[in-house]
């Protein structure tokens, strides 16, 4: 096998309060040679998602954390460069969990491995409408949401690739769709391109008041991106019978060294006449991936779903780019293209 040096990024120390570029530290080692069933993944695109911010903390309430000297974990595709494995050969396309490195030694034992299927989409669609984000948002709102026509939807972190999805996936369903989102441009790329009703900016100062004129009928389902202030005001809207599906909490997750992931759900619980919701996490329907994947990508092919990606140029830039995203710095999915 071709000698290959493997760039990495891995975990210089857990973070307290903001992350840091000095939590993160590059790293180079060598490829070792590859054992019976392996094969070798040159890795082109690197997701970043904001759930991995979770994971750098030195505790979590449900999944494990990435421990200091390990590579930082997250979604990638790439092509395969060596193989002793029948079922991978070189020059596949291939979707793994990776992590942040320009190589890596996969077996069908990884917890995801698999060749792309071959549809004329660019590659990087498959770490964003028809990867985790897409089956997130798939699964959010027809395993919880279940919406219906004319009831209203509203979305946290709307111009983000999971919030994107819900919106235009609750529009399908006959909904009035509120988008969240943290600038002007966003809002104006929310109701423009992406066909929200209305997408109010959080930063506003009479926010709680736009979005109380934004839903007149009250709020049915309220997909929780963020936590925080938000959840606060949109719990005042809520009807009998909501719906919460809970995927994040991004709005806390540099506030302390451990936070709950789940906390949006334990606050919705508490309200004196508590909404349906639950926290989730998209591999609880892992089996049924190849039934969301093949509705995202022909709705993709039928001009039904739209999406925007915010791509870096290099794997070092990963950290400052995991950075801008958790401050809303990037705009729809970001990605990081491996030199």
């Amino acid at each position: 096998m071709t000698h290959y040096e493997n760039n990495t990024i891995v975990l210089a120390k857990h973070p307290e309060g903001p992350l840091q570029l000095s939590d993160f530290r590059n790293q180079t080692t060598s490829v070792r040679a590859l054992e019976p069933g392996e094969f070798l993944i040159a890795n082109q695109w690197l997701s970043l998602d904001p759930y991995i911010r979770s994971r750098l903390n030195y505790s979590t309430d449900y999944v494990s954390s990435v421990q200091c000297g390990d590579v930082i974990a997250g979604e990638t595709v790439g092509v395969v460069v060596a193989s002793r494995n029948p079922n991978f050969n070189k020059g596949d396309k291939v979707f793994a969990y990776s992590g942040w490195q320009q190589y890596h030694i996969s077996n069908e034992r990884d917890f995801i491995v698999h060749t792309l299927p071959q549809v004329d989409l660019p590659d990087t669609v498959f770490l964003n409408t028809v990867g985790t984000p897409g089956r997130t948002a798939y699964f959010g709102m027809t395993r919880i949401a279940k919406p219906q026509a004319g009831e209203t939807l509203v979305v946290s972190a709307a111009s983000g690739a999971v919030g994107s999805t819900v919106g235009q996936i609750g529009k399908m369903a006959g909904c009035r769709v509120v988008g969240i989102a943290g600038s002007e441009k966003k809002c104006r790329y929310v109701v423009d391109e992406l066909g929200f009703d209305i997408c109010i900016n959080y930063h506003d100062s009479d926010f709680k008041h736009q979005l109380r004129r934004a839903c007149p009928a009250g709020v049915d389902i309220y997909f929780e991106n963020v936590g925080g202030r938000i959840s606060v005001l949109v719990a005042q809207l809520l009807n009998d019978g909501a719906r919460v599906p809970v995927c994040g909490n991004a709005a806390n997750y540099d506030r302390a060294s451990e936070i709950a992931a789940s906390s949006p759900a334990d606050f919705f619980s508490s309200l004196p006449n508590p909404p349906a919701n639950r926290f989730f996490l998209v591999t609880e329907w892992f089996k049924d991936y190849p039934e969301s994947d093949a509705w995202l990508i022909n709705a993709l092919r039928d001009g039904k779903l739209k999406y925007r990606e915010t791509i870096v140029d290099g794997l070092e830039k990963a950290p400052q780019a995991f950075i801008d995203l958790l401050n809303a710095r990037h705009f729809g999915k970001q990605i990081v293209k491996i030199k």
